[in-house]
């Protein structure tokens, strides 16, 4: 197969070099306790204005306003997800002066009830994806060929993964760094990608937290053979239960990041988990308005922005290696972006 794999730099989507900085406007922005808070809250997710106002315990018509200042001011974004808005920190290149501002910002941490509140909206959204799957698994996969069959973007992954390993065994000059590979799959669904994958690696883990899933892979494996299923194993953990000290060198997450209640913890937690030059690979739907993937697949964010995930993972740590887009199917555009791990962050937000 032929690789259409292209480099891409994450400057391409971050702030501007020089901006037409309205100091005076950030600096009354800024010098509101509810709005100082609400930067904070915003500093690493998203969050639409009803969870705002529980998390700070403000009307709707308040917060709504308090909103409008900072998106004048430059220091916050809104994007849509179907009917809803999504309110989220504006990044900026750490030189700038609005990243200094964020970076003192943060050294005050939100009150312990807003905090609080912020860990129960997540738990809200974990329980509504976990509740769907539970109750889904044997329908899943029908539906989600109704959006993209796995097959569309498999092949890709494969040889985004294969590129990486042999870049990375011509990298090792010594004969005690090729040590064991390790492969995590995340959500591996019938574990087809799993098993496609698995040649690649010495161990191929697959982890869900939904025993209902994991037996749909269970299934599918007992009808392989023991020579391709030889290294697999399964396991019933939450991936944010992981601990660091694992150390896988590829992580895979196809068609599970909308699935997340928070997507920036899911890139902070596999920086934890990946190796010194580990990567993470995605595959996952660009933006769409199609509202049904919400109904049919549990969805809880309709896709994302690719300049979205550069800014999660250039926060926590990884820089993009590569950026793949595959032709629309069925209203949906799927992308596969590759992020390997640093040690230096570009942005402060």
């Amino acid at each position: 197969m032929q690789s259409n794999i292209t480099p891409l730099n994450i400057a391409n989507h971050s702030a501007p070099e020089s901006l037409d900085i309205d100091v005076v406007a950030m600096a009354k922005a800024i010098g509101d306790d509810l709005r100082a808070n609400i930067l904070r809250a915003l500093a690493r997710n998203s969050f639409g204005v009803m969870e705002l106002c529980k998390i700070f315990s403000v009307a709707q018509p308040a917060l709504s306003h308090h909103l409008k200042i900072l998106k004048q001011a430059g220091l916050a974004n809104s994007r849509r997800e179907g009917t809803s808005v999504f309110y989220q920190r504006a990044a900026f290149a750490t030189h700038l002066l609005p990243a200094s501002l964020f970076y003192a910002l943060d050294q005050t941490s939100l009150p312990v009830v807003a905090l609080k509140n912020v860990d129960e909206i997540y738990a809200e959204r974990a329980h509504q994806s976990a509740s769907f799957f539970q109750n889904n698994a044997d329908v899943l996969s029908y539906q989600s060929e109704l959006i993209c069959p796995s097959e569309v973007f498999i092949p890709y992954i494969i040889e985004t993964i294969a590129e990486h390993n042999a870049s990375s065994r011509m990298a090792s000059t010594k004969p005690d760094e090729l040590s064991a590979t390790s492969l995590l799959e995340i959500g591996p669904g019938d574990c087809t990608l799993l098993a496609e994958l698995a040649p690649q690696f010495d161990q191929a883990i697959g982890v869900d937290s939904s025993q209902s899933m994991l037996d749909v892979g269970i299934a599918q494996l007992k009808q392989m053979t023991a020579e391709i299923t030889e290294n697999i194993s399964l396991q019933k953990k939450d991936f944010y239960q992981l601990p660091r000290g694992e150390g896988y060198d590829v992580i895979v997450a196809a068609m599970v990041l909308h699935h997340m209640p928070s997507p920036n913890a899911f890139f902070k937690q596999a920086e934890k988990l990946l190796r010194p030059n580990g990567l993470l690979v995605l595959a996952e739907l660009c933006p769409h308005t199609q509202e049904k993937a919400k109904t049919l697949c549990g969805d809880l964010w309709l896709g994302f922005a690719p300049e979205i995930l550069q800014e999660h993972a250039a926060k926590n740590g990884l820089k993009v290696k590569a950026q793949q887009y595959l032709a629309q199917r069925n209203g949906f555009r799927v992308q596969i972006p590759s992020f390997e791990l640093v040690t230096t962050q570009p942005f402060l937000s």
